[in-house]
């Protein structure tokens, strides 16, 4: 456990930092209230997938009986079991926190950003506009494979890279998703705050656009994004930001996570990631721009504390042999 120590309490500060600040920065603390559901709701959400994986886990191991094996697990091992629990819990906290402080940042930092981002966009692809070349992805359940297959799959990586026994890699993986939600997400906001695509002729920077034709799914929960920030109000899982999308970096976190700590999976994650990456943009929610720099702040995140755990680890495992010379 001391081990686990070394990546579980700057999480626990980095989680403690983001709600302190949401409740300090926050015009009416009653208006946070709205996004306690999201601890709950994600603590079911393991519980569902993790039940899942580990079933198929069974199965494909050649267990006989995978329910009355997860019963026993139930039962026997349950220390393990509420270790699992915290961590997790742990990392849905942080959530929680996360959409506390994500729609004050939309107060107190105007949107500035949008019009740069959307002619950088037009630089990269030489000329078009990304969503262009990807709009035929905008199909029906491209949302619930963007909002929720993501959620269930960050939540897997979450599961999978906690039952690792304790290493420097596991540590540099499950602190790295903290530091990308509580530090890189809100940063780079604060440095470059844009609305996204499917915002811009709502924040009145003209029809660029207007081609844009988002599904149904997409349009409810965009109406509803820009109806609490027009509002100046606060509501479950509100807050607008397009730089960087965390939904493209917290993918390649995955895939990143998957190569260390099961890398049979890791090119399916990959491909994954990628599609992630492509629906961002096809659906309006995010410029092009935003998913590369969030994705090359999560290698850059990970690489960054893989090396300064080894280092770590290294320079603990050479005092014993520094004392006996």
């Amino acid at each position: 456990m001391q081990a686990e120590k070394e990546w579980i309490y700057p999480a626990i500060g980095l989680t403690l930092a983001m709600a302190a600040a949401a409740l300090v920065f926050t015009p009416n603390s009653a208006g946070l209230l709205s996004n306690l559901v999201i601890l709950p709701s994600w603590m079911l959400a393991s519980a569902v997938v993790g039940s899942i994986y580990a079933l198929v886990r069974m199965m494909a191991m050649g267990v006989k009986s995978p329910l009355a094996e997860l019963g026993r697990i139930v039962r026997e091992d349950r220390n393990w079991l509420i270790g699992m629990m915290l961590m997790i819990g742990l990392a849905g906290a942080n959530m929680m926190a996360f959409l506390w402080f994500k729609p004050l940042l939309n107060y107190l930092v105007p949107f500035r950003a949008d019009p740069f981002l959307a002619q950088a966009d037009r630089w990269l692809a030489f000329g078009h506009d990304p969503f262009s070349l990807l709009d035929w992805l905008d199909v029906p359940g491209a949302e619930f494979v963007y909002h929720k297959l993501w959620t269930g799959m960050m939540i897997l990586t979450l599961l999978v890279v906690a039952a690792r026994p304790a290493s420097a890699d596991k540590s540099a993986v499950m602190l790295g998703y903290f530091v990308l939600w509580s530090v890189v997400g809100p940063l780079v906001h604060i440095l470059m705050p844009a609305a996204g695509p499917i915002f811009y002729a709502r924040m009145g920077y003209g029809d660029h656009f207007a081609a844009l034709g988002p599904g149904p799914e997409t349009r409810v929960m965009a109406d509803y994004l820009w109806a609490v920030y027009d509002s100046r109000s606060f509501g479950a899982g509100s807050g607008i930001s397009a730089m960087p999308s965390l939904h493209v970096t917290t993918a390649v976190w995955m895939a990143l996570a998957i190569r260390v700590h099961a890398p049979r999976f890791f090119w399916p994650m990959a491909m994954f990631s990628a599609l992630l990456f492509a629906l961002s943009i096809a659906l309006g929610w995010h410029y092009a721009l935003d998913g590369v720099i969030g994705g090359a702040c999560a290698v850059a995140v990970h690489f960054g504390l893989r090396a300064w755990f080894r280092a770590r680890r290294m320079d603990v495992n050479a005092r014993p042999a520094q004392v006996t010379a």
